[in-house]
C-alpha cells in the first residue's frame, strides 16, 4: 500500500493545493492521499488560524468527487504541539509495510533538521519535495540519509494568504478556491475584517 500525506494549515484550502495533491497522485500513484490540517504548530506558536472544524469542513468542500482523497484529522485532536513525527509513527503502525510519502515544500525540506526527531521522519517516509520554480533541490546539511523525490509542479499564484486578503477586501474568491468553500467562507463569515 502506498499513502501520500499532505500537511498544511490549509487556511483556506485553494485551488492550488488541489492543483497539487491531483499532479501528486498522477505523479506518485499512491493508494489514497490524505490531507492533514495542522494542530498547533510548534514552529509558529503564534499563528491564529481559522478553527479546524471549519479548515476540515472547507478542505472536504474542496476535494469532493475525488475517491483516492480523504481529509485526516488526527493533528486537530492532539493535545500540544503537532510533530510529524509522531504523526508518522501512528500511520506506520496503523498501516505496517506500507510506504509513506510525506509531501513537502522547498521551505520546509530545507528546514528539516530543526525539527522535532527529524531522523524518525526521513526513517519513516519517502520525502517528495515540490521545488520552488527554478531552484534546484539541495539537500539540508545536517539531514541523515533519507528517500528523496523531487515534483516539480507547475506553479500556481493562489496563496492561502492571498484568499484571506482577498476575503478582508470584499472581493469575489470563487475562482481561488471554488464555488463551494467560497460559499462556506461567505456563510460563517470567516476572514472578515474586524470593524
Amino acid at each position: 500500500m502506498k499513502l501520500a500525506l499532505f500537511g498544511g494549515s490549509f487556511d483556506p484550502p485553494h485551488l492550488g493545493h488541489l492543483a497539487f495533491a491531483r499532479y501528486a497522485l498522477d505523479a506518485l500513484e499512491p493508494d489514497q492521499l490524505l490531507w492533514l490540517p495542522a494542530g498547533r504548530q510548534w514552529q509558529k506558536p503564534d499563528q491564529i488560524m481559522a478553527a479546524g472544524i471549519h479548515r476540515v469542513q472547507m478542505l472536504k468542500r474542496l476535494i469532493a468527487g475525488e475517491p483516492r482523497f480523504a481529509v485526516d484529522e488526527r493533528e486537530l485532536h492532539r493535545r500540544g504541539p503537532s510533530f510529524t513525527a509522531d504523526t508518522l509513527r501512528e500511520f506506520a503502525a496503523q498501516h505496517p509495510g506500507a510506504e509513506l510519502m510525506f509531501l513537502i515544500g522547498q521551505d520546509q525540506y530545507a528546514r528539516l533538521p530543526t525539527w522535532y526527531q527529524a531522523e524518525t521522519v526521513t526513517e519513516l517516509a519517502t520525502l517528495v519535495v515540490v521545488p520552488r520554480a527554478g531552484e534546484a533541490v539541495v539537500t539540508p546539511a545536517g539531514l541523515g540519509p533519507h528517500r528523496l523525490r523531487v515534483l516539480p509542479l507547475p506553479e500556481t499564484p493562489i496563496s492561502s494568504t492571498a484568499v484571506r486578503e482577498a476575503v478582508a477586501h470584499g472581493q469575489d474568491i470563487g475562482p481561488m478556491v471554488g464555488a463551494e468553500v467560497a460559499s462556506y467562507i461567505a456563510s460563517h463569515r470567516l476572514y472578515e475584517k474586524k470593524p
